[in-house]
Formats: C-alpha cells, structure tokens, sequence
C-alpha cells in the first residue's frame, strides 16, 4: 500500500541570502515560479525579492529583514511544492511548522498566492511597527535543562519543541543574548543557535499585537482546504485556517515533537521537507521508530548540490505516486 506523502513547510529561521539559487539559475520551472513570486513581492512592499536574495554571492550574510524574509519563505516553499507537483508528486497531507502554515495555506487552496504573499508582507509590517525586538534561540539539549536553569530562562519561553534533544526559546532581543552568553559560558559548553529572527514569535512578547493582527488579517477569505492540513501548533489535523488560527500559529509553541511522532505512530509516511535549509527533515530523522518503514526527504539544503537534492528527492518517489 502506497504511503501516505506529507509536505513540511518550514517557518522562520529556516531562510537565508541565495537559497534555491542554483535552481534559479538553471532549472526553468523554478525560475517561472520565482518570477511570477517576485512580480507579487513587488506590488506589495516595491521591492523585488530576486535582486535581493540573489543579487550577490554571499551566503553567510544575515538575511533577518522580515518585510523580505516573510514573501521570500512563503515563495520558496510555494515553488518547491509546485515542482514537486509537476513532477507528479502530490501530498496527502501539508504540514506547516510556524510560518510555514502560510505557506501550507497557499498550497491547499486557503489563500491565493496573491493573498498569502499580501498576508506575509501585512503582518511583516505589523510587526516592524507594533513589536520590541526579540529573538529566538535554538538549544541543542533536553528540555529539562530548565530545571536546572531556572534563574536563565526566567524572561525566555519556550516556542518550539523539534526533538528530544533540541528545543527552541524566544524573548526579548536581550535577554536572548544574556541566556546564550549564559548557557554557553560558565563552562557550560551548550551549543547553542541564535536564529535569524528579530521578533520574538510564540511568545508572550508579541501577544500586545493580537487585536492588530486579528484585525488584519480578518479582512481575508479563507476558503477550505482542498488537502489535508495538520498544523504543527496544534499537534493534529485541523478543518480549516481564518485569522484567529494563524494568530495561534504565531503567538503559541510549536510542538514538532509530539506532532510527527502521532504520525508516524499512526501509519508510516515518506515525509518531505519542503522548506529551504532541511531542518524540518533532519528532526524527523530523531523523531521516527526504530524499525519504522517511514522514510525522511529534503528538497533543499544551506550546503548547496539543490539540482542534485531535488532530483534525488524525485526519483526517490518515482513509483510512490500511484
């Protein structure tokens, strides 16, 4: 029996300057999609996301301004899917990991691409505006390091949960900085990432701007899904997306964690990240069973080879489809 196919859409963090460049630079398709993104990037903010994420050749500069990040996210993932699909590989499920709900949005028919690039640079500018500065850090430990914390993570919460041994903290841009300086120093040694995020996402920080959000983004039409959606927030499948769940995608934890492993536990799936940098992929690679028949796949990844990843990702699946 075929297994079931599940698209993961990556959230913020996941992004950085030329990712995909190499498929815009030779593969078609990819670059009509991109195009057709950046036409939209454009209408709404004046500025063209191509210029921006492939002007130079610098991969290891910060790529952290939302009003660019939000669109570019939502467009990359939208242009994977897309070749996937045209490859013959459809989902039977989307799954979106923070931000990644946009673009799962888009995917499943909830919001055009129109309306979800126009909802990304909307919400980017809310943000910019209404919000202090904040931040997100990964931690590569177990959870429970809290306890044995507790004064550190006093004024951090946490805002994901993507395996047993790596979680994720937001806060205010400071006292992110004090609690990394912290767990690194002191001879400590936790390794630990500072995300490319200025805002402190699923967070109590941001919860000031739900009537704004709310407010924005009610004035969108959400139509239902056309597949199957499972949100990384709440763990489960959900009927549909309107404002007031895409306010607690962003202001609640993700629990990756729990969410691929009910999966998984349910029946086996070849999951495939369909974000930029293949972080999605790589935790469930620490979340699956042993013996489990499921199968991890990336479409992308921050080490270049994004021809070869692809069509490795395509030929894998040629005979999963039917």
């Amino acid at each position: 029996m075929r297994k079931p196919i599940v698209f993961m859409f990556s959230g913020q963090g996941s992004q950085y300057f030329q990712m995909g460049r190499e498929l815009y630079d030779h593969h078609p398709r990819f670059r009509l999609w991109m195009d057709h993104c950046d036409a939209l990037v454009k209408d709404a903010t004046g500025r063209s996301l191509t210029a921006t994420l492939y002007g130079g050749s610098d991969w290891t500069d910060r790529f952290d301004d939302i009003l660019l990040t939000n669109p570019a996210l939502l467009s990359i993932e939208f242009c994977l899917a897309k070749l996937l699909q045209e490859a013959g590989i459809s989902p039977d499920y989307l799954l979106g990991y923070s931000l990644g709900e946009l673009a799962s949005s888009v995917v499943a028919g909830v919001l055009s691409l129109e309306e979800g690039i126009r909802l990304a640079v909307e919400f980017a500018q809310l943000l910019t505006m209404k919000s202090p500065a904040g931040g997100m850090l990964a931690i590569l430990g177990d959870e429970g390091m809290i306890d044995d914390h507790p004064d550190a993570f006093t004024r951090c919460s946490i805002s994901g949960r993507n395996f047993d041994t790596n979680f994720v903290v937001s806060g205010l841009a400071e006292e992110i900085t004090k609690l990394q300086t912290y767990l690194t120093g002191f001879g400590f040694g936790i390794v630990t990432q500072r995300l490319a995020v200025n805002f402190a996402f699923h967070s109590p920080v941001i919860e000031p701007l739900k009537p704004f959000f709310l407010q924005m983004s009610g004035s969108f039409n959400y139509s239902p899904p056309r597949t199957p959606m499972i949100s990384a927030q709440k763990g489960q499948e959900i009927a549909g997306v309107d404002e007031t769940h895409l306010w607690d995608v962003i202001r609640q934890p993700v629990d990756f964690k729990s969410t691929i492993r009910k999966l998984a536990s349910q029946q086996d799936c070849i999951f495939i990240d369909i974000g930029p940098s293949g972080t999605l992929s790589t935790a469930v690679k620490y979340l699956l069973p042993k013996n489990t028949s499921s199968i991890f796949l990336a479409t992308l990844n921050q080490f270049g080879q994004d021809r070869a990843t692809l069509e490795k990702t395509i030929s894998c699946l040629s005979g999963s489809t039917d």
